[in-house]
């Protein structure tokens, strides 16, 4: 088994992520708040497509087509628009040009919404490996 074929490295990876979100909302980086929960929520989701199918995940960085990719759970509008304000952060943090500026405000609401979607894919996933 590969690395990108096994969940546990994939939920490892988004682990690191979701923390490195914390990390940089207690040094007021605020863009890397955004990005790092966008990173969390996409490698989260390619632990459940692994999980799921056994296969490497999809080089997709949308996090609704990665939701695609799991079949038979159907996502809750809430969670559908949260995963679609996460989106962009993917893009919007990472290009020098865009005109986005993120603030303390804005960090909390982008942490709110990944901890939201991340309760819920926990869930699954833990359900899973029982």
């Amino acid at each position: 088994m590969s690395a990108e074929t096994d969940a546990r490295v994939w939920l490892e990876y988004a682990e690191a992520d979701r923390h490195s979100a914390y990390s940089a909302l207690a040094v007021a980086d605020y863009r890397d708040v955004a990005f790092h929960c966008q990173q969390a929520v996409e490698k989260l989701l390619k632990a459940l497509i692994v999980q799921q199918t056994g296969r490497r995940p999809p080089y997709l960085h949308n996090l609704w087509q990665l939701w695609q990719h799991v079949s038979g759970i159907a996502c809750p509008p809430d969670l559908q628009e949260a995963m679609a304000a996460l989106n962009p952060h993917y893009f919007l943090t990472r290009y020098p040009g865009v005109d986005v500026e993120y603030d303390e405000e804005a960090a909390h609401e982008i942490l709110e919404r990944m901890e939201r979607i991340w309760a819920w894919l926990m869930q699954i996933v833990n359900s899973w490996s029982e």
